[in-house]
């Protein structure tokens, strides 16, 4: 059996041929349209048998024992003296903004009129120790108030008390907010019996929560509940400075101070930072560091038919395996990143993840088959020489993009156009090294 131009087709048995994969970094993607569906019996076995079931419990926390509370220690295990906080305000959870003094001012104005607050979630990471899953801002907001780091400001019912620490209160104003309490859910550790199922568990609570009602991007809620070696990779490698100027991210990105910002227009760019709102709002929500995880799963694209259309569910699968790789995995993706970037930069420029010839703002749907096909054994004999006459290979993308406006305009998801756009990217290369060993043999 033979699929076009001759190539050997692949049947359902048969593995993809990725030959540029690495040794023990294949990983095997479920076929999902490939399962029947369960059987009534079947779900009734597996739901008495607890399975997907997430097991919580309540708490309260009075206001005023927050702040001891955030700051209590407990032995480390297996360490002699050395401390840990009981309640982890775990930096991976951090999200790239935080609220503002205003807000947080609204928060304590609410807790003033009793008005209810949303529970904070935590997960009980072992015996009576917790991390924040959900809630940092809100207990973050009430231990900086409590320890006078900010004075109120913009309360709407109560701004007679603007510009007011906890400290410089009303009397009964403080006992007042003293007695109040903040609510929080407990996934218990008994709720999962492997750090896998714990953490599948844990993402099932991130996508259903709503923190002050800004859902959490998908990355976000990657980098805290899949978090290890191939995850601190991919956000060591956005800092990267090449690759925030290609995608317009600021180059010493601050977070937001506030959750409600607007979307739209280009910032102006400043002298030495080409910065733009796309690219500031890529920041906040993670994407950067989706990006970098994007380039190391989509070598894999091949074995995932969904192709785009589950991108999520690809990366988290990708993720939870690639965390898991040996060291030297890891080290040839860093240098493989790096490299495939700074080709690029110097063969086609900043805009090289943009439609050449058509757009002027770089999309993830050229970024994928771009740094794909750049970073393939054919390209990287040739890099020097399409550097060296880096014209050439822009006008074959040029001239490709033109004739494939739809396949890149990003409504096309599906395995096939994936697999298209690689191809036209590749042929683009191709042409280009042809044409240049054609030129130098002839002294054109």
């Amino acid at each position: 059996m033979t699929g076009k131009k001759g190539k050997p087709a692949l049947n359902s048995k048969q593995e993809p041929h990725e030959d540029h994969l690495l040794k023990k970094e294949r990983v095997f993607f479920s076929d999902d349209a490939a399962k029947t569906k369960s059987t009534d019996e079947e779900l009734n076995s597996r739901y008495a048998k607890g399975d997907v079931r997430i097991v919580t419990e309540s708490a309260r926390y009075s206001l005023a024992g927050i702040l001891a509370m955030l700051r209590e220690t407990v032995d480390l295990d297996g360490t002699a003296g050395k401390k840990e906080l009981r309640y982890k305000l775990d930096p991976q959870y951090q999200r790239r903004h935080r609220w503002s003094i205003e807000r947080k001012s609204r928060l304590i104005e609410s807790f003033l009129m009793n008005v209810p607050v949303p529970p904070v979630f935590l997960y009980e990471r072992d015996l009576a120790r917790f991390e924040v899953m959900d809630g940092r801002q809100r207990l973050t907001a009430l231990s900086d108030f409590y320890s006078d780091q900010f004075a109120l400001s913009g309360l709407q019912y109560w701004s007679d008390l603007d510009g007011r620490r906890y400290s410089e209160l009303p009397s009964k104003v403080r006992d007042g907010i003293d007695r109040r309490y903040i609510s929080s859910v407990i996934l218990l550790k008994e709720t999962a019996a492997t750090e896998e199922q714990a953490a599948i568990l844990k993402k099932i609570v991130f996508e259903r929560l709503n923190s002050g009602g800004v859902k959490l991007a998908s990355q976000e809620t990657r980098n805290a509940v899949y978090d290890g070696p191939l995850n601190q990779l991919c956000l060591k490698l956005s800092e990267n400075e090449t690759f925030r100027r290609m995608w317009g991210i600021p180059l010493d990105p601050k977070p937001e101070e506030d959750e409600e910002d607007d979307d739209g227009a280009e910032l102006e760019a400043g002298a030495d930072d080409q910065s733009t709102k796309t690219g500031k709002r890529m920041f906040e929500k993670m994407e950067d560091v989706e990006l970098v995880l994007r380039f190391f799963a989509y070598r894999q694209i091949e074995s995932f038919k969904a192709g785009l259309n589950k991108i999520s569910e690809f990366l988290d699968r990708f993720l939870i395996e690639g965390n898991r790789f040996p060291d030297e995995i890891l080290g040839t993706y860093r240098s493989m990143f790096e490299a495939t970037l700074q080709f690029l930069l110097d063969s086609l420029g900043t805009d090289a993840f943009c439609a050449i010839g058509i757009s002027h703002r770089p999309t993830k749907i050229v970024y994928d088959p771009i740094m794909f096909v750049a970073n393939s054994n054919v390209v990287v004999k040739h890099r020097q020489q399409l550097v060296s006459h880096n014209e050439v290979l822009r006008n074959e993308l040029t001239s490709m993009y033109r004739k494939n406006q739809a396949l890149f305009s990003g409504r096309r998801t599906n395995f096939a156009d994936t697999q298209a756009r690689n191809a036209c990217v590749s042929k683009s290369f191709a042409d280009a090294i042809a044409k240049i060993q054609h030129d130098d043999v002839h002294g054109d």
